[in-house]
């Protein structure tokens, strides 16, 4: 831990929460090693020509992905505030007068995390929280298909980026779900499924991290329903889900929780 970070011990980990930029969590650690990717020096080219630092770990975006709204770079210190057993980290509004926050706090096998978007601009804004975890390569990601038994209409889907192959040796499916291994090395390749099973998962040397979600069927979605979502290329991958697109207007905000278990 670093004076720009607030440590919390849960059950089987702990997590490492950024206070000088973010809301960002920059750690979750296992048997004292970090699950997360570690991404100093990785950027994308922001509004502006300003850059968005990747930095590793778990951050909150907005979807759809729109780089004049979804890049606003987040390096503004942020206040941290207890939260009962848990913290709350919010940033200022950011160049599309968005405010982020996000709330973290320990359950008997991992985190609950809530994630909430508010608009402080002068018009209405149509959003979704994106909850975003940046993991170590190496390991192998599974997103549940949502499927909802029997019958004759159609009850899962597979939604695929443009710069994925579905031919690459990578991607595999199963009965419940699709699976993407997570090499090092590799070209980008994205993919997602709607979110009515729930989780969404990876595990690394023994270690197992799950996301679970809550998705009405039914509501607006951003990426075609693919609530649920895993992306890999060189270094890194990330398990990712969203929630419902909302119109937010002034004032007001959205909030999208994640359950973490970890094992």
């Amino acid at each position: 831990m670093t004076p720009s970070t607030v440590r919390l011990d849960g059950a089987g980990s702990s997590v490492e929460v950024a206070t000088a930029f973010g809301p960002r969590i920059v750690g979750l650690f296992v048997h004292g090693r970090n699950l997360f990717a570690e991404l100093p020096d990785a950027a994308l080219a922001g509004p502006g020509g300003r850059p968005y630092r990747l930095r590793g770990g778990h951050r909150l975006w907005a979807a759809p992905e729109v780089p004049e709204v979804t890049y606003q770079p987040d390096d503004e210190p942020c206040l941290v505030s207890a939260n009962g057993d848990g913290v709350r980290v919010e940033a200022p509004p950011d160049g599309a007068g968005l405010a982020k926050v996000i709330e973290i706090a320990g359950t008997v096998d991992g985190w609950i995390l809530d994630h909430t978007i508010a608009n402080h601009g002068a018009a209405p804004v149509t959003v979704a929280p994106w909850a975003i975890t940046q993991l170590r390569p190496g390991g192998r990601f599974a997103l549940a298909f949502a499927g909802h038994g029997e019958g004759l209409q159609a009850d899962r889907s597979l939604v695929l980026w443009p710069y994925t192959d579905p031919t690459d040796a990578r991607l595999s499916l199963t009965a419940d779900a699709v699976a993407v291994e997570a090499p090092p090395v590799g070209p980008p390749l994205k993919v997602g499924v709607a979110g009515g099973a729930g989780w969404a998962r990876y595990e690394l040397d023994g270690t197992r991290f799950e996301k679970r979600i809550s998705s009405g069927r039914g509501a607006p979605t951003a990426d075609l329903g693919a609530a649920l979502q895993v992306y890999v290329c060189a270094g890194f991958g990330e398990l990712e889900t969203l929630g419902p697109l909302a119109e937010v207007p002034p004032g007001a905000s959205v909030t999208h929780r994640e359950s973490w278990r970890v094992s």
